[in-house]
């Protein structure tokens, strides 16, 4: 019985561009253990795929969505030999550097459309009738540097006249809502924050909520397609609040599922916050914020 185990020298596996992945190959056998070739593979990927009704919209597109490499790299550790029974350690090292035309590695991200993974996958290549050992594991890349979020306030006034997206002025209560955020210009690792204030309401208030959504554009010659999904939903007031009350908006952004707002000739990963309420007869509005997110 012969295992495999690819042992990276960060415990946390979070990496920057120009960095150098070290680790190694450990091997554990209760006998002796012939192989031919210890190799080692890296790659980062970004995986595109469409919604279902893109794919019926754009036919000719679907063909042309394929994966993005991004990063790449391979190297043979040890060559046709044995390991004694016991535990064996291979040392490796990986230098992160974009592969081919790709300017910057892509921060890993965790999409609906679209997906950002690097990953290390380790080969024993045993000789013929004996079953090859391998072993994979990911790596997280984030950004080293780039843009840095500067405050940019916004200030908002929701009522009645200010909703875009009914279907009918006359379905909506009147209500006055007005607030502000602090920004946005996002940092990934801050909390995004502000004040919500609801001045009137003629029907009572159920919720008050702050949804984050991810906007996911996959694109091709041929077209693109352009799809929002929520990341998470966070409830700052409950019931029908005081008027008048100072509501704190303070939201954390998810790690993976979210990340700098990215922008390619093949593709693009954009955000957006809405201010949602929900009155009590089931009524809902939203009002839509799209902002940036950085990493610093």
């Amino acid at each position: 019985m012969a295992t495999i185990e690819i042992k990276l020298n960060k415990p946390n596996k979070v990496y920057h561009e120009g960095e150098i992945v070290t680790g190694a190959i450990i091997v554990e056998s209760k006998t002796s253990l012939a192989y031919q070739s210890v190799s080692l593979t890296a790659e980062g990927v970004a995986a595109l795929t469409l919604s279902a009704k893109s794919v019926g919209r754009l036919e000719s597109m679907y063909n042309s969505v394929k994966p993005i490499s991004l990063f790449g790299h391979s190297i043979e550790l040890a060559r046709q030999g044995k390991i004694p029974a016991g535990t064996k350690s291979i040392p490796f090292e990986i230098p992160l550097k974009p592969h081919g035309s790709i300017k910057w590695l892509l921060e890993t991200y965790r999409g609906v459309y679209i997906s950002v993974q690097y990953n290390i996958k380790c080969l024993l290549k045993r000789p013929l009738l004996n079953k090859d050992l391998t072993k994979e594991t990911e790596i997280y890349i984030e950004y080293k540097s780039g843009d840095r979020a500067n405050n940019k306030p916004i200030k908002f006034n929701i009522n009645p006249n200010s909703i875009k997206n009914a279907n009918s002025q006359a379905e909506i209560p009147r209500f006055s809502v007005r607030g502000r955020l602090d920004s946005n210009v996002c940092c990934l690792t801050k909390p995004m924050t502000g004040e919500l204030v609801v001045e009137a309401s003629e029907n009572p208030i159920r919720s008050i909520e702050l949804q984050l959504m991810r906007v996911e554009t996959v694109g091709s010659p041929d077209g693109f397609a352009k799809e929002a999904t929520e990341i998470q939903n966070i409830e700052i007031g409950c019931g029908d609040v005081c008027r008048g009350l100072g509501i704190p908006i303070y939201m954390i952004f998810p790690r993976m599922f979210a990340c700098p707002t990215v922008d390619t000739p093949n593709f693009k990963i954009e955000f957006e916050l809405n201010i949602v309420i929900v009155f009590e007869d089931d009524r809902m509005i939203s009002e839509n914020f799209p902002i940036k997110l950085t990493r610093f």
